[in-house]
């Protein structure tokens, strides 16, 4: 850290190196919330609701650790159209075994694939505004260099 760099000014470029991340994440099945914490430091962390909070220990009083996303399905899979396209090889085996037909025109191959297309593909615009935008909200004197 520079003499003028602040941990306000590095977390916020951090969250800002987190917008891909988080794209990514919106597709997987359990929450995923990026807390900001008070030493500047920017991490994931993964939740089964989106309501699952982090005490913040440095606090005066009883609060949670700000989180600028949260981000997940909250369900069984993802079901947008990228990750509707996947390819499972065990779903086909189940429905041969019920004489059903499978589809094997699906373009990826596992979730990953689908996912990592979805987010090459997408403008992350508006969700690095979004985020920065709940990162702006953390009041003055909460990095440890402010107070």
């Amino acid at each position: 850290m520079t003499p003028t760099t602040t941990l306000r000014s590095e977390a916020r470029l951090k969250v800002i190196d987190s917008v891909a991340e988080c794209a990514d994440y919106e597709h997987r099945k359990t929450y995923h919330k990026l807390h900001v914490y008070r030493d500047g430091d920017v991490r994931w962390t993964q939740h089964l609701s989106q309501s699952d909070d982090i005490i913040d220990s440095g606090a005066a009083r009883f609060q949670a650790v700000p989180s600028v996303a949260c981000v997940g399905t909250g369900s069984h899979c993802c079901n947008c159209d990228y990750c509707d396209d996947v390819y499972y090889p065990e779903a086909e085996a189940l429905a041969i075994e019920q004489g059903r037909k499978y589809d094997k025109d699906s373009k990826y191959a596992d979730d990953d694939a689908a996912i990592a297309d979805a987010v090459a593909n997408s403008d992350l615009s508006d969700m690095e505004a979004d985020m920065l935008e709940h990162f702006d909200t953390i009041p003055a004197g909460y990095f440890g260099d402010e107070i």
